[in-house]
């Protein structure tokens, strides 16, 4: 039987930090022995999913131990005010913000700014559990962005399998507003009955599933972006059209689709596009993908509890993988309100 695993999560009262608690409620190797927040230090946890009197919140710079594992759900630009306290306090870190995901300096100053990760960048990996194999010898495990894994969930299979022109992918991105964090300054009144716009071509995800597709395809592929804001709490949908190459056929998609997911935990292809909702994800870390053709326009979907499979799900997924742990782990069964 392995011994239990000493976890710590920094930034505990935002969204991802809260579900993350939850979730690994339920893990039976992972034992959460501190959390922070600076707002609510020296108070008991009691939070939308639950209450424990058996741990308060508590400020980062009471971390003293040392911890098997910490996860860190802070606001993208606050970890790295702490990076150098608590690097050596754990034996890996998992990042669920932006801070260390783009490897180009100039493109994480321009979304980043508040990161300086040039002295860290040696430790760093990206990773997407279903697609890297995790490098122990890392510090730092940087987990891919809600909107960006998603949106990779639905064009992996067409660039690895070479099917699709590169020049002109068009991801239309549709998110609840969970995704914009407690700290949004949107009101409900803003967002309920309404849809609009979010970002056009110029979000912080987009230079990442560029990165992302350009290193596993080594072809320059061009991506335009635009996410919109959905009267939802919670879920992504990504609508991806793409060009496919001459000759290419239905059967051709369909089998990389199977493919591709046939064997995974977690995502799905499922043949009917009409078939798939954001509903079925919601609670849960599963993604589902399908498929569309008219002529030589594909339309590739996927969709994701942005909270847990795009966030804090990801992260224990990766852990477990970290940590040579059944990979679903705390993550089929439960426990705990479902909030947003």
């Amino acid at each position: 039987m392995m011994k239990k695993k000493e976890v710590a999560i920094l930034g505990g009262t935002g969204f991802v930090g809260v579900e993350l608690f939850r979730l690994l409620q339920n893990h039976q190797y992972f034992n959460v022995t501190f959390i922070s927040s600076e707002s609510k230090k020296g108070k008991p946890i009691i939070n939308q999913h639950m209450w424990s009197k058996k741990i308060k919140y508590r400020s980062i710079d009471e971390l003293t131990d040392n911890y098997d594992a910490i996860f860190s759900c802070l606001p993208s630009g606050i970890l790295p005010k702490y990076i150098d306290k608590i690097i050596d306090k754990t034996q890996v870190l998992f990042n669920i913000s932006g801070d260390y995901r783009l490897k180009d300096i100039n493109l994480s100053k321009d979304y980043y700014p508040l990161t300086d990760w040039r002295k860290y960048n040696s430790l760093v990996q990206y990773y997407i559990p279903e697609f890297n194999n995790i490098d122990r010898n890392k510090k730092i495990i940087n987990l891919g962005g809600c909107m960006a894994v998603s949106s990779i969930y639905a064009l992996y299979p067409l660039i690895k399998n070479k099917l699709i022109e590169n020049n002109n992918i068009i991801l239309d991105v549709k998110t609840g507003s969970s995704g914009g964090g407690k700290s949004t300054k949107e009101t409900h009144a803003e967002r309920f009955n309404n849809f609009r716009i979010h970002k056009a071509f110029k979000h912080k995800h987009h230079p990442e599933i560029e990165m992302f597709l350009n290193e596993m395809s080594n072809h320059i592929n061009k991506v335009n972006f635009t996410a919109y804001s959905l009267d939802i709490p919670r879920g992504i949908y990504i609508s991806s059209y793409t060009k496919l190459k001459s000759g290419v056929t239905d059967v051709d998609v369909k089998k990389a689709f199977f493919r591709t997911y046939k064997d995974n935990n977690f995502v799905t292809y499922i043949p009917n596009i009409s078939k798939v909702n954001v509903k079925q994800t919601l609670g849960t870390n599963n993604v589902y993908t399908s498929f569309k053709i008219n002529n030589d326009l594909c339309l590739s979907v996927s969709m994701l509890d942005n909270l847990i499979k795009g966030a804090a799900g990801q992260a224990i997924q990766a852990a477990n993988n970290y940590f040579r742990i059944d990979e679903t782990e705390g993550l089929v069964i439960q426990k705990g309100a479902l909030w947003p």
